[in-house]
């Protein structure tokens, strides 16, 4: 991925409304991804967030959506919606078989762009 791609997909997620982001992550990845992805155990919080006049996340939470954000960005411009998905939710090699989604609950964020920078890159072995 180019620096510039890099660059404005940063950009772009972080200069976005997070009840912008999170209803488009709601509508692309399901409610229940995008709870996970947050680190929360309340099931209605992705719906809360999503409404323009909801309640904002935690800082903490609203890092992790926007890190979950840049990463399924990276995803679905190179490989699409479906691919994007599978990737989130499945083991992954470069992350200890663990799956991505986890990594971004624990905004680990260099591994987590690094694994997938390096699957749409297709320079994914280790």
């Amino acid at each position: 991925m180019e620096a510039s791609t890099r660059n404005e997909i940063y950009r772009d997620t972080t200069r976005m409304n997070i009840h912008d982001l999170v209803r488009e992550l709601n509508e692309n990845l399901g409610t229940t991804v995008v709870q996970s992805m947050a680190g929360v155990k309340d099931r209605t919080s992705p719906f809360k967030w999503a409404k323009p006049d909801g309640p904002e996340p935690r800082p903490e939470v609203e890092a992790r959506l926007r890190l979950g954000h840049r990463v399924w960005k990276t995803l679905v411009m190179a490989e699409g919606k479906h691919v994007a998905l599978s990737w989130l939710m499945g083991a992954n090699p470069r992350l200890d078989e663990e799956a991505p989604i986890l990594y971004i609950q624990q905004q680990r964020t260099r591994e987590v762009i690094g694994a997938a920078e390096a699957f749409v890159n297709d320079n994914y072995a280790a």
